[in-house]
C-alpha cells in the first residue's frame, strides 16, 4: 500500500511500525510521540539532503532569525528586518540572504514564500499565525463567527454576504485581519487558488459557498467531457480551486460577472465570450463533470480545464491526485477515454490537427503567466 498508494511515505529500516502507514499519537497522554520522534530521526539520519555544509553565518544567521520568536514576532518583514540581521553578521549579499531562507524554509525552520514580491517581503516565524489567519475567513460563519462584532463596526452585511455568497470584502478582511499583512494574507489566498477577485471591491471565495445545486429535470446542457477520481480519491478544495481559476479566467478575457452561477458543487461561466461552460461536481462518484455549450470551443475548453486541473495538482496538492478523463462521443452519447478520442479525432473535442499541451504551463510558472496563457 505505501509503495502504490502512498509512495512518499519513508519507513524507517528495521524501526517496528507493525506494517502501519500512520503513527497513532494520543495527544493528550503523549503516547506514541517519542516512538514517532526517533522514526523521523532514523530517516533524516541517512537522507543525503540533509547533510549540507552550511556556514557558521548561516547557523548564526538562522539563530538570529528565530530569535525574534522571543520578542512575540509571527513574522519578520525581508525588506527591513530580515535583511538588517544578515547584513549584521556579516552576510551582505541580499541573493545569499535569499539563498539561506530558501534552505531554511525547505528544512522546514520557517516559510518563506517567493512567488510574488508580496509574498517574499514576509518570512513567518511562527506557522500558526498563518492558520490562525485563514481560519478567520475560511471557516463555518454560523458556528465560529460572532455577527454581533460585525454589527458594533457596521460590516453585518459584509459578514452575512462572505458566509451566505462566498463575497467578501475588503473592509470585511481588514477588520478580521485587524489590518495587518492584509496584502500578504490576499496575495497568498490567490496564489493557493483560495480567492478570486470579483470586482473592485470584493473578493470570491469558493470554499464559503454553501448552497447546493440540484440538476434540473432537463439535465445540463452542453457535451461532456468527466474527469474521474475514483482511482484515488477526489480531496475537498479541488473543485473549489478549479472554480477560482475559471473565475478569474474568465474575468481576465473581459466576461461580466453577472452572468455566472456559484454553488458547493456547481459553477456556470464564459471562459470566452457567448461559450457558456458548466462544471459539476460529484462526491459520490469522485468526479467533476464540465458541459460545453459551443462545439467550436469545446477543445479549448478540454485543455484549459486540464491544465488547470495540472496546476492545482502541482502548485496545491503535491502532485499526489491522479484522474482519468473522459470525453463524451456526441452521436451516441456514451463516454469515451481521452486517448481513444484523441486516436479518433473525436469531434467536436480534436477537430484540429494541433492539441495545446496541458502541461506546458503548469510547472514552475507564477499563477499570472499561468492564466495568461490560458486567456
Amino acid at each position: 500500500l505505501t509503495k502504490l498508494s502512498f509512495a512518499k511515505i519513508v519507513i524507517p529500516a528495521n524501526f517496528e511500525h507493525e506494517d502501519l502507514i500512520f503513527f497513532p499519537i494520543d495527544n493528550k497522554e503523549k503516547m506514541g510521540i517519542a516512538s514517532l520522534c526517533d522514526a523521523i530521526e532514523q530517516c533524516a539520519r541517512v537522507d543525503n539532503s540533509t547533510s549540507r555544509e552550511v556556514s557558521v553565518r548561516w547557523m548564526t544567521f538562522l539563530d538570529s532569525i528565530l530569535g525574534q520568536k522571543e520578542n512575540q514576532k509571527a513574522y519578520l518583514t525581508f525588506s527591513d528586518e530580515v535583511k538588517s540581521l544578515g547584513t549584521n553578521l556579516g552576510i551582505h549579499s541580499v541573493s545569499e540572504q535569499e539563498e539561506a531562507l530558501t534552505l531554511f524554509h525547505e528544512r522546514g525552520f520557517l516559510i518563506h514564500m517567493t512567488s510574488t514580491e508580496i509574498l517574499k517581503n514576509i518570512v513567518v516565524l511562527d506557522p500558526q499565525w498563518l492558520i490562525g489567519a485563514l481560519s478567520k475567513v475560511i471557516c463555518d460563519g454560523s458556528i465560529h463567527i460572532n455577527i454581533d462584532q460585525f454589527k458594533e463596526v457596521g460590516l453585518e452585511e459584509d459578514a452575512r454576504v462572505t458566509y451566505e455568497k462566498g463575497l467578501t470584502s475588503r473592509d470585511f478582511l481588514d477588520f478580521v485581519w485587524k489590518s495587518d499583512q492584509v496584502e500578504f494574507f490576499i496575495d497568498l489566498m490567490k496564489r493557493t487558488m483560495l480567492l478570486s477577485e470579483w470586482d473592485r471591491e470584493s473578493y470570491l471565495i469558493p470554499s464559503l459557498l454553501r448552497d447546493t445545486y440540484v440538476i434540473p429535470e432537463t439535465g445540463i446542457p452542453g457535451h461532456r467531457c468527466v474527469y474521474y477520481f475514483s482511482s484515488g480519491f477526489l480531496p475537498n478544495g479541488v473543485f473549489q480551486r478549479l472554480l477560482c481559476l475559471c473565475v478569474e479566467l474568465s474575468s481576465r478575457n473581459g466576461n461580466v460577472n453577472t452572468n455566472l452561477k456559484l454553488y458547493e458543487n456547481f459553477g456556470s461561466m464564459e471562459l470566452e465570450k457567448g461559450s457558456p461552460v458548466h462544471l459539476l461536481e460529484n462526491k459520490e462518484v469522485q468526479s467533476i463533470s464540465v458541459y460545453v455549450e459551443d462545439d467550436s470551443s469545446a477543445g479549448k475548453v478540454l485543455t484549459i480545464i486540464q491544465s488547470m486541473l495540472l496546476k492545482v495538482n502541482h502548485d496545491v496538492m503535491g502532485a499526489g491526485l491522479t484522474w482519468e478523463t473522459c470525453v463524451e462521443n456526441v452521436t451516441s452519447k456514451e463516454l469515451v477515454s481521452l486517448s481513444d478520442a484523441q486516436q479518433q479525432k473525436l469531434s467536436p473535442w480534436f477537430n484540429s490537427d494541433i492539441q495545446s499541451e496541458t502541461e506546458k504551463y503548469t510547472q514552475k510558472v507564477d499563477l499570472d503567466t499561468f492564466l495568461e496563457s490560458l486567456s
